[in-house]
């Protein structure tokens, strides 16, 4: 797991300080576009990411030309149809007529895909700091693992465990200065339903009471 680690902080530092080409590269790669809205995105590269912080994901919009407002997203697809940028917006700031965003970059690498997720900035503004690098490992379309980097040295990994197909357990390793390890099950039938094993039994994890 130590390498793993190592592969993210490589990652880390090859793409800190390179938003400004970041933002050049999803211009001249990006060939469509799609709009969420909510207060949370309404994609998430690592499968259930927000419901396993008992939150509800947002969600996408049909409309395809939208314009910039307050928990809006908005999405950019490669010629694969793979999301390759995200553009969230924040708020407007009238004295610079700007809106504050944060913007995340996607891209595939044999297997994996990796994400870099850039905190907030002025929409104009050519450097962010980079908050989290997060890698997933695919079989095929299938997301096996997921790796998480935070700029204050947080490292997390997930397993996610497959029946037919569909996610029916999840294994979290997180390592926040101390060890810690959590084993969720996941019900898609009749509705979404996160529980999380503990030594109290289960608890709800999502939708949270």
């Amino acid at each position: 797991m130590k390498n793993m680690k190592d592969y993210l902080i490589e990652i880390f530092n090859e793409y800190k300080s390179k938003y400004f080409e970041l933002k050049i590269w999803l211009n001249d790669n990006a060939v469509s576009q799609s709009w969420g809205m909510g207060v949370l995105s309404a994609y998430s590269l690592e499968p259930y990411r927000c419901e396993l912080l008992g939150y509800k994901p947002g969600r996408m919009l049909k409309k395809k030309d939208c314009s910039p407002a307050a928990h809006r997203q908005r999405y950019f697809m490669d010629i694969n149809n793979n999301i390759i940028g995200v553009v969230r917006y924040a708020k407007f700031v009238d004295v610079h007529k700007e809106w504050i965003v944060y913007r995340e970059f996607y891209f595939r690498k044999d297997n994996e895909v990796i994400g870099l997720l850039f905190g907030s900035t002025g929409e104009n503004d050519d450097d962010a700091n980079l908050n989290h690098v997060i890698l997933v490992k695919l079989d095929g379309d299938i997301i096996t693992d997921s790796y998480t980097y935070s700029d204050d040295n947080r490292f997390s990994a997930r397993r996610y465990l497959y029946k037919d197909n569909v996610i029916t357990n999840i294994e979290e390793r997180l390592w926040l200065g101390t060890y810690i390890e959590r084993y969720y099950n996941i019900e898609t039938e009749p509705t979404l339903k996160i529980t999380e094993n503990t030594s109290k039994g289960l608890i709800q994890i999502y939708p949270s009471n």
